[in-house]
């Protein structure tokens, strides 16, 4: 594998087209190729509108998206604190097993701690082990009260 650097940064709205790509990636990966209704439009609308609903995280290999992490803010009304969902992370082929997916969700940690997250949560089709094995791996563990796997910031 080419040891190029790979560089992880916020993007902005003229990455919608890659956003849009990477996600198209992504359901392909999960086999749901056909469940994909959003267009890069969307991405630009809902991302960076006044009002985002979310950010993302991409990771570059020189000029080639190998990943990403788009997540959003929200808030624990019985922890009295706000967290951040992730809702898509996407490492490709070439690149999996790298350590990218955790340096993601590391630097997504990072960034939603600046403006106060406590805790990050996150949803895994319970058919996709790698993923739950991943997750578990770098510290987040299934709830028995929720569908999804959370791990709390100390």
């Amino acid at each position: 594998m080419n040891k190029e650097k790979i560089e992880i940064r916020l993007a902005t709205e003229e990455d919608a087209g890659v956003i849009h790509d990477l996600l198209t990636d992504l359901g392909h990966a999960l086999g749901m190729q056909d469940e994909v209704r959003r267009k890069a439009e969307d991405i630009i609308r809902y991302g960076f509108s006044e009002n985002p609903a979310f950010e993302a995280l991409i990771a570059w290999k020189g000029a080639q998206a190998v990943g990403l992490a788009l997540y959003f803010s929200e808030f624990s009304s019985w922890r009295g604190s706000p967290g951040v969902y992730v809702q898509d992370l996407y490492v490709s082929e070439e690149v999996r097993g790298s350590g990218l997916g955790r340096r993601l969700m590391n630097s997504l940690i990072e960034r939603s701690r600046n403006w106060g997250a406590t805790y990050c949560k996150l949803a895994v089709y319970n058919e996709n082990e790698a993923a739950l094995s991943f997750y578990k791996k770098i510290g987040f563990t299934a709830s028995e009260n929720e569908s999804v796997l959370k791990i709390i910031y100390r």
